[in-house]
Parts: C-alpha cells; sequence; structure tokens
C-alpha cells in the first residue's frame, strides 16, 4: 500500500503473535486450538444465533431448495413479484383518478340523456300544445328540485345527474317547439350560436387567452345573483302590474330584454370558464373518477342556460 499508515497496520496484523484470524494480539491472549486457514469457530454462548446459522446451513434443504429451518417460499411467488416489477406504471384510469376523456365521456352522456328527454316533448307539443306545457312545468319543477339536490348534496349521485338530464330536456324540448311554432328557424339558430359560444369559450381556455380568477368567479357570481334578482323582481312586478315586462322596454331604441340577455349569455360564457377550469383542477389534482359526473353536470346547466337566453334574444328581434 502506498499510504505508510495502513502499510504499517498490514506489517502488524502479520506479525507471529496475531490471532489465527491475522488481527493483532491483545495483553492476556491465550490461542485456542488452531484451525484451518479461513475458518473461524465461535463461541455458543456468546454467539448462539451463528451457531443456528451453521447447522441450518448444513442440515437437509426443504422441497423448494431452502435450507432447513428457513421459512419455505414457493418459485412462483418469485415470477409473480418479477412480472409486477416489469409491469407499466399505473396510470390515472388504474387508480381510480379522474382524466379528461372522462369528463367528455360524461359530459357526452348526459346531453345525450338531455336529448332522449327533450324529443318526445318536442313531438308531444308539437302534437299538442297543451301537453307541452303540461311538460314544460313538470320537468322544469323536476329539474330545479334535482338540481338542488345534486348541488348542496356531499355525495355525487350519477342517477341523480341522468334523472336531471331528462326532467331538463323534457322542459327544453317543450319550450324549444312552442318557440319552434312561433318562430320558424329560430330553434336551429339559438343551437347553433350556443355551439359556437360554447366552443370559442373552450379554445379561449385552452390556449390560456382567458383564464380563471378569485376575481373572475366573484364578479361572475355577483352577476348571476344580480340578473336573477332582476328577473324575479320584474315577474313579481308585472303580476301586480305595476311595472311593464323587461322586453317591451327600451334603451336608446333597443329592447332592454336583449340588452339583459346578451349580459346573461356573457355570464354564461364566463361561468363555462370555471367549470373548465374545475374540470382541469380535477385531472391534476387527482380527484377520483366520480367527480367527472359534477364536471358534466355543471357544464351541462351553464349551456342549457345559454341556450335558453340565446333563445330568448332571437325571439325579441324576430318580434321587431
Amino acid at each position: 500500500m502506498s499510504n505508510p499508515v495502513f502499510s504499517k497496520m498490514e506489517r502488524d496484523w502479520s506479525r507471529a503473535d496475531s490471532t489465527p484470524a491475522g488481527y493483532p494480539t491483545m495483553p492476556g491472549y491465550q490461542p485456542t486450538n488452531a484451525q484451518p486457514s479461513g475458518t473461524t469457530v465461535l463461541d455458543p454462548q456468546r454467539y448462539p444465533y451463528a451457531q443456528q446459522q451453521a447447522s441450518a446451513q448444513t442440515s437437509a434443504q426443504n422441497p423448494y431448495g431452502a435450507p432447513s429451518g428457513a421459512p419455505a417460499v414457493d418459485p412462483s411467488a418469485y415470477a409473480d413479484m418479477q412480472a409486477a416489477y416489469q409491469a407499466p406504471s399505473a396510470d390515472a384510469v388504474d387508480r381510480g383518478r379522474m382524466t379528461y376523456d372522462d369528463a367528455l365521456i360524461k359530459t357526452g352522456i348526459t346531453f345525450l340523456v338531455l336529448l332522449l328527454g327533450a324529443a318526445p316533448a318536442w313531438i308531444l307539443t308539437l302534437t299538442s300544445p297543451l301537453i307541452g306545457l303540461g311538460l314544460a312545468l313538470l320537468g322544469g319543477v323536476v329539474a330545479f328540485i334535482l338540481a338542488m339536490v345534486n348541488i348542496f348534496s356531499k355525495t355525487i349521485r350519477p342517477a341523480l345527474i341522468i334523472a336531471y338530464a331528462f326532467a331538463e330536456g323534457l322542459m327544453l324540448g317543450a319550450i324549444s317547439a312552442v318557440m319552434e311554432m312561433e318562430y320558424p328557424g329560430i330553434v336551429a339558430q339559438a343551437f347553433i350560436a350556443s355551439v359556437v359560444v360554447t366552443g370559442l369559450t373552450l379554445v379561449l381556455f385552452a390556449s390560456g387567452k382567458v383564464r380563471n380568477s378569485p376575481k373572475l368567479m366573484k364578479f361572475t357570481l355577483i352577476g348571476i345573483f344580480g340578473l336573477l334578482i332582476t328577473r324575479i323582481a320584474n315577474a313579481v312586478l308585472v303580476a301586480f302590474g305595476l311595472m311593464a315586462p323587461i322586453d317591451s322596454m327600451y334603451i336608446m331604441g333597443i329592447p332592454l330584454g336583449i340588452v339583459v340577455s346578451v349580459v346573461a349569455v356573457f355570464l354564461a360564457a364566463m361561468s363555462l370558464i370555471s367549470d373548465f377550469d374545475t374540470v382541469k383542477q380535477g385531472v391534476e389534482r387527482g380527484a377520483p373518477a366520480k367527480f367527472a359526473w359534477y364536471c358534466a353536470f355543471g357544464i351541462m346547466v351553464t349551456v342549457v342556460w345559454m341556450y335558453m337566453e340565446i333563445l330568448r334574444i332571437l325571439a325579441i328581434l324576430d318580434r321587431r
């Protein structure tokens, strides 16, 4: 060795007054019976476990080739462990986490159920407007109750969300049929406009042009409550004959109803930004897969609201 310290230690260990193992002797050291080179005998009273290990290594083998006294292990267990080690890592689906595909599929299912409810309501309303009025009232009441349950419930219930979509479809189908009879072509226009606004909002959000923020959410929430209070107050005052309907009022030659509905469409678009951000946060934070149903429910509520406001705008324009 080049290091003088290690060289000195090597010379000391090779002296005659060393132990059989080659270590320097200590004062009072008494050599025991010589053993073959490379063999060390340990005191069984001081090292009982070493004696057990030595006897176990020289004993008979068990059926799986393990030393006697050692736990028997099936070789197939090693194969299972190797297969698990070589398997690909678990993804979000394997771990039961929400993905963008989950949100897309669940949203598509809810809108499909909505169309399944709207189709018979549309046909029955065209046959008898009175039946359509009953379906609109029934669907609206049931949809409102289910919406409140789904919003305030701590548990996500996909069955109730599906039921809400069907009830909403009944109301939407009946109202759309009545509007179509009065203003031919208005439903197709409202549908296309709703798809365009929703798609444009999604593109702006995905590209980062528009981002969700606490200020935006606060502004949207205040606007929605203000719009709701305005509509309710106008309906009550009209019922008591104290005020004319908003649709019949004008501001600088523009019907006030159009202004209010345009503001409502804008608020619906802002709500969609919040809905899309909810989907994004759910995926990034590993929300349970069932959370995709709640995201689909929120998107459907917003899109239906937007469709109704666009339908209202087009109806006011057609009346003029």
